[in-house]
């Protein structure tokens, strides 16, 4: 099975950031929309521009890579057992971490409402009357499981797709357009946050294009990576301009200017300037970041390194472990009167380190640490004498 040593590390600082940024919407003044509640101290603008730009990318670049790692998963194999194998891989750690891990961060959403009395009994009505809220983060698991679901007949051509690979700006320039026409064609009906609604299909479109890529995927990386300074160019331009739209829209009318960042506004009859064209530089930022990222990654992230075949063991977990003591902590640090800045670095610093404390204790229990993703250490080949 190839492996990509500039994805893996793409891959690890794109969940690495998922820390400061579900510690961040705790500092904002909508993040109540989001946890139910928000630090007693919140930050400015600044921060939202950040929640905004990773926002717009990283989910995507997530998808890409996901699919990208499909292709070469499936180089063994696209039969039952690779499905069986996967599904089981995806919907383990979703299953155990939604019924026990995920309790502290809503019991943590409880107590700040003032809607939880003992954790005994917020736990029984937690597994008794089930909620899709309960989730949390973990709906990109359940995404993943149903893309690869719905992308196996796919798999099945895997060696045509190899032999009938167009070349790679035909490929991105045929991804971008269809990403685009997702939005515009079903953005307009209903808001999406969490992979819903239009960004159900638009993120199936990413992991499609990865496994796509995959199939020729040392031509694509190539050309990403000698035009990674033209795509960074592009994507930092795209994303001025797309806020740049959102920023009128908010200033000519707030609620017309969320609709237009969320989604669904026909529903509520509402009418943001310059939809189709905000819907297209959308998905253009999506991809041209996704695309820089890629580029660069190819250019300076080429050493495997001592750490990182561990950081690929630790990915997975540490995205599973991560969201419950990030509300915990935004639960303790809202009580007390800080800086905002300080308790957001202390917040980020608790929650890396804590989830990593997690990650190692249930990696030495063996088998145990599957059910938060985790693999066994490759064995290390001993030398002879």
């Amino acid at each position: 099975m190839t492996r990509r040593v500039e994805l893996d590390w793409l891959r690890v600082l794109l969940f690495a950031l998922l820390v400061p940024f579900h510690v961040a919407i705790g500092f904002v003044d909508w993040g109540v929309n989001i946890y139910g509640f928000v630090n007693d101290h919140l930050a400015g603008n600044g921060m939202k521009f950040f929640i905004y730009w990773s926002h717009s990318w990283r989910l995507p670049s997530l998808f890409l890579i996901a699919g990208l790692g499909t292709w070469f998963l499936t180089g063994k194999g696209t039969g039952i057992r690779f499905i069986g194998v996967r599904l089981l891989r995806l919907l383990t750690p979703l299953v155990f971490a939604t019924a026990i891990l995920n309790v502290f961060g809503g019991y943590a959403i409880a107590l700040m409402n003032g809607d939880a009395a003992g954790l005994g009994s917020f736990w029984w009505k937690w597994l008794t009357e089930p909620d899709p809220r309960q989730v949390l983060h973990l709906w990109f698991l359940m995404s993943l499981a149903l893309y690869t679901l719905l992308c196996w007949p796919a798999f099945v051509f895997r060696k045509r797709l190899a032999e009938a690979a167009p070349q790679p700006r035909f490929l991105l320039a045929t991804l971008l357009i269809s990403s685009a026409a997702a939005v515009v064609l079903l953005k307009p009906y209903a808001p999406a946050l969490t992979g819903d609604n239009y960004q159900f299909v638009l993120y199936l479109i990413f992991f499609l294009g990865g496994y796509l890529i995959g199939a020729d995927h040392r031509r694509v990386l190539d050309w990403v990576r000698r035009y990674a300074w033209w795509l960074l160019g592009s994507a930092v331009a795209l994303f001025i301009v797309k806020a740049a739209l959102l920023a009128l829209a908010l200033i000519d009318d707030v609620d017309t200017g969320l609709a237009l960042a969320a989604g669904g506004w026909i529903p509520r009859c509402l009418h943001p300037p310059r939809t189709t064209v905000f819907s297209i530089v959308e998905a253009a930022t999506a991809w041209s970041w996704c695309l820089a990222a890629m580029g660069l990654a190819g250019r300076f992230l080429v050493s495997p390194g001592g750490i990182l075949p561990e950081l690929n063991r630790a990915v997975f977990p540490f995205y599973v472990l991560h969201f419950p003591l990030t509300l915990v902590g935004l639960s303790v640090a809202a009580k007390y009167p800080a800086p905002w800045w300080a308790e957001f670095i202390l917040l980020v610093i608790f929650v890396y380190a804590g989830t990593w404390a997690l990650w190692r204790l249930l990696d030495q229990l063996g088998p145990i640490a599957f059910l938060v993703g985790g693999k066994p250490r490759a064995p290390v080949a001993s030398k002879s004498n």
